[in-house]
């Protein structure tokens, strides 16, 4: 039976990194050994689109919505906000971080490249893969791991890869990564690693990440598509292992119209979600930020996308426990067949 590796599923605390500032400077002006590559620039800056900014002023709360810290909802179209709690609250990204680190690896490299996985690049806390040193994976495949798996060892080597690729060093990958949130507006945000793992330094609001769903869903073709992948595992070849791809977005199938996008958890983070969906010609984003379980973050989600559809005329899903727990049980039903395959190949070996 051919090995297969699956990623841990354990929402664990993340390891603090080691603290890193950006300079606020252009890179030509930096006098630095590590930073020596070739200026990406020019790269980074192809696929921009700055949105006009939301004004949450006369936004509402919504009275179930409580015990959440933080959600926004909002017409993506018009960037009309409905509903908004803690939009411009300084938070940890968590692996909504993925939704700028991949923009930036995808302007360096295509989605047809071949990525090598180091040492480096795999040796990341869990949600992961589970990828091995050596193995060669495309682009397209890590892209579907760090989306809608939101394996942190996937997005660690689509990353490093991508960095490689193009003959600039890791470091230097998060500067672009900088770069890029300045080009986009990102006034409030920071960003220390590919990942999404918390550091000190490394910060956002919902309003920023806000700006980062705007870009992907305007010039992001490639993320949308990942985010939408469920079960699209990557398949055994001579390079590399096999892998499943689950999708942790707990909506999608569950909510009419879901289109994306990204879920997001770290201890300080808590447990959090951006969901866009499309009905009858509107277009709805919907963030949710410090939930206390992914049955509490999605039921928000449903509240927030509901309440942004029926300010446009349209009548609510409603979606409750019971179908989202469906959904959860088919998550279980994968982990303890994937658990049952590891234990086989351990007895046989």
């Amino acid at each position: 039976m051919a090995k297969k590796t699956f990623f841990v599923l354990l929402f664990l605390a993340a390891v603090p990194g080691i603290f890193f500032a950006l300079p606020k400077i252009l890179k030509s002006d930096l006098i630095s050994p590590f930073f020596q590559g070739p200026d990406q620039t020019e790269k980074i800056s192809q696929r921009v689109s700055p949105p006009p900014p939301l004004d949450i002023s006369k936004a509402k709360t919504i009275s179930s919505l409580e015990n959440i810290p933080r959600y926004l909802v909002y017409n993506s179209d018009s960037n009309k906000v409905y509903y908004a709690k803690g939009a411009d609250i300084r938070l940890s990204p968590a692996s909504f971080t993925k939704l700028l680190s991949t923009q930036v690896a995808l302007d360096l490299v295509p989605k047809e490249f071949m990525i090598t996985a180091t040492k480096q690049s795999i040796d990341k806390v869990p949600t992961i893969l589970g990828l091995k040193e050596g193995e060669k994976i495309s682009v397209s495949d890590l892209l579907r791991g760090a989306i809608a798996t939101s394996a942190n060892d996937a997005a660690q080597t689509l990353a490093d890869g991508a960095a490689k690729a193009v003959g600039i060093s890791p470091v230097e990958f998060i500067y672009y990564m900088n770069a890029k949130a300045q080009l986009l507006g990102l006034k409030n945000s920071h960003f220390s690693n590919p990942d999404g793992l918390d550091e000190q330094n490394q910060y956002s609001t919902l309003l920023d990440i806000a700006k980062l769903v705007n870009n992907v869903q305007k010039n992001y073709p490639e993320i949308m598509e990942a985010a939408q992948s469920n079960n699209q595992d990557i398949q055994k070849t001579a390079d590399h292992g096999f892998y499943y791809l689950p999708n942790w977005n707990g909506l999608l199938g569950v909510y009419p119209g879901i289109t994306g996008l990204k879920i997001a958890y770290t201890e300080e983070a808590g447990y959090s979600t951006v969901v866009t969906a499309k009905r009858d010609g509107y277009s709805m984003v919907a963030i949710v930020s410090g939930a206390d379980s992914y049955l509490e973050r999605d039921l928000a989600a449903g509240d927030l996308l509901d309440a942004g559809f029926l300010a446009v005329g349209l009548e609510p899903i409603k979606i409750n426990k019971n179908q989202l727990n469906i959904h959860y049980k088919e998550w279980g039903d994968l982990a303890r067949k994937i658990q049952a395959e590891l234990k086989a190949l351990e007895d046989n070996n």
